[in-house]
This record gives C-alpha cells, sequence and structure tokens, in this order.
C-alpha cells in the first residue's frame, strides 16, 4: 500500500465515516472507499488492517479506537517516501538561512554555529545536506531530525519561507533572528524574534546560546534525556 493511500484511508475514515442502523460503529463501505480513491488490492486496505489501524466490518471498514485518538490529537501527514521518524526535542538545530548574502557565512561561522554548540547541540544548515533523491525529500528529512530550527529572515527568500513552512507544519520550536534594521513581512511580522547587528555577532551568539539552554532547561524539553534514549 502506498503512503499516500494508507494516509487518505485513515482520514476518510476519520472524517466521513457514520453509522449504519443501529451500529454505534463508524464506518465506510468497501465500495465508498472505492470511489473515493483507496483501491481495494490485497497489499492497500490488509497493510492497516493487519497493523491493527483499521478494522474490517463485514463489507465496511472502520478505524480503531487508538487511531481514532491519535489522529483526533496529532497531525497525521503524508510524508515522503522515506521511513524517516520525526524526532522530538532531540538536541539538533537546523539552521535556515539565505546562503548567498555578503553577510551569509559570517553570520554563520561567527554567530549560528557556535552559539548552537555552546549550548549543547549539534548543527545542522541547508547547503550542508548530503543530496540522496530529490531536493524537497532531503530538506524533509533535515528539519524532521532537527530538535529546533534557527532560521534568518532578514531578506526575502522563497527557500527560507518554504523551509520555514515545513518546520512549522511539523510542530518543530523555531528560533527567528533579523538583524536589527530588517522589516519583516507581514506573514511572520508579529512572530517573537531575536534582533541582533551585524557589527556585534558575539552578542548575537549569546543571545542565541542563552535561547537554546534556556528551551532545553524546560520540563517539557530536556534534550539529555532524549539524546540518552537514542543513544542506547
Amino acid at each position: 500500500m502506498s503512503r499516500h493511500q494508507e494516509w487518505k484511508m485513515i482520514h476518510l475514515l476519520y472524517g466521513y465515516a457514520r453509522r449504519r442502523g443501529r451500529s454505534s460503529r463508524r464506518v465506510l463501505t468497501e465500495q465508498e472507499l472505492t470511489d473515493a480513491g483507496v483501491h481495494c488490492d490485497p497489499d492497500t486496505r490488509q497493510v492497516l488492517e493487519d497493523a491493527g489501524v483499521v478494522r474490517r466490518v463485514g463489507g465496511a471498514y472502520e478505524l480503531s479506537e487508538p487511531a481514532r485518538k491519535i489522529v483526533a490529537t496529532f497531525v497525521v501527514a503524508k510524508g515522503p517516501e522515506t521511513n524517516v521518524d520525526i524526532r522530538v526535542d532531540y538536541p539538533q538545530a537546523f539552521v535556515v538561512m539565505p546562503f548567498g548574502q555578503p553577510w551569509s557565512d559570517d553570520v554563520q561561522q561567527q554567530m549560528f554555529e557556535p552559539g548552537i554548540r555552546e549550548a549543547g547541540f549539534e548543527v545542522g544548515r541547508g547547503d550542508s545536506i548530503v543530496r540522496v533523491g530529490d531536493l524537497g525529500t532531503n530538506v524533509w528529512r533535515a528539519i524532521t531530525q532537527a530538535g529546533v530550527i534557527v532560521a534568518e529572515v532578514s531578506v526575502p527568500n522563497p527557500n527560507v519561507y518554504y523551509e520555514l513552512g515545513l518546520a512549522d507544519a511539523l510542530g518543530k520550536p523555531v528560533f527567528l533572528f533579523k538583524q536589527a534594521d530588517a522589516v519583516l513581512p507581514a506573514d511572520i511580522g508579529g512572530v517573537h524574534y531575536y534582533e541582533y547587528r551585524l557589527a556585534d555577532l558575539a552578542a548575537g551568539r549569546e543571545q542565541l546560546a542563552a535561547a537554546l539552554r534556556d528551551w532545553a532547561a524546560q520540563k517539557d524539553h530536556r534534550f539529555s534525556g532524549v539524546k540518552a534514549l537514542a543513544d542506547r
């Protein structure tokens, strides 16, 4: 069963299944699923049924209670055809920034990289992603594996906005930085950001390190415990 088919069947059953007659079960018939594009091949619906995600009820299907609870609580999205899982609160920061500006290397090397490492995080950045397959999948993989996103938004940049959109959709904590004289577009103008000056990147580095340390110290995050589990 393709990733698209699994994702679609789960959401159809969650959003559109209805009770039939006197039954309390909320189901969609095989024909309704077929008409909506969910194939009835043995390697499609059967995959979710074997995993306990859906249950067959006569000639219909219902979403299992555990699966229904997950969909009701979290966004279940269709990621690229890759087996990488999302990491939560992992001590790695992915840097999102325009890499072609005259100041890009200085900000990366003198502010972002040392500030992130001082806080105890690993560093990843968009122009250092190992290219395996298409670019979108590689960016998706990098953002899913990072615990936090550190972004430079001083100038309009399509790649930056795209990666910020992915990070927001995945629920990643984002630390936005802009230069003191930069004017932000309305879409992110009201978002909390940190301001720095190119003439004092050391102060920006200290601000970033402090922000990441404060985030990591919160009892909901505790990335050291997450790292310990990952390293077992």
